[in-house]
């Protein structure tokens, strides 16, 4: 129990009112603190790099849109000329055909069609000298 007697005796008792006016003396005296920046220029840097980086490749997408889109518009075309050239060969086909071309010029150009050919023989005449022309009298005769 001796034990308990001396922790009662080590803790004085303070009064309220005594210590209170030198503790407020030892406190440093208050300032205004401007305020810190929310935003430190690092942050705001990497920001901007990053917007920056979106909007570019948003600027590059619409530009493979619109390189899509017009690719897709010459392949149209392209398939449109293929049919149209289809069409032209065999239209070429039938023209290039003897019966359509007998047609066209009949028709369209009025030609008629020629007699057929006939087998014309000249005539053996001999003009100038006689000696050729009588080469069976020059031959002797038996009789």
């Amino acid at each position: 129990m001796a034990g308990s007697a001396t922790a009662t005796k080590a803790a004085p008792t303070r009064r309220a009112g005594t210590e209170a006016p030198a503790a407020k003396r030892s406190r440093p005296a208050l300032a205004v603190v401007p305020r810190r920046r929310l935003i430190s220029p690092t942050a705001l840097l990497v920001t901007v790099l990053v917007c920056g980086l979106a909007f570019g490749a948003l600027a590059v997408q619409i530009s493979l849109i619109h390189r899509q889109q017009r690719l897709d518009e010459v392949r149209a075309d392209i398939t449109q000329v293929q049919m149209d050239n289809k069409e032209l060969r065999q239209k070429e086909s039938l023209l290039q055909a003897p019966a359509e071309i007998l047609r066209i010029a009949r028709d369209e150009l009025g030609m008629v069609e020629s007699k057929p050919p006939e087998l014309v023989t000249p005539a053996v005449e001999t003009v100038g000298a006689e000696t050729a022309a009588t080469p069976a009298s020059t031959a002797p005769s038996d009789g």
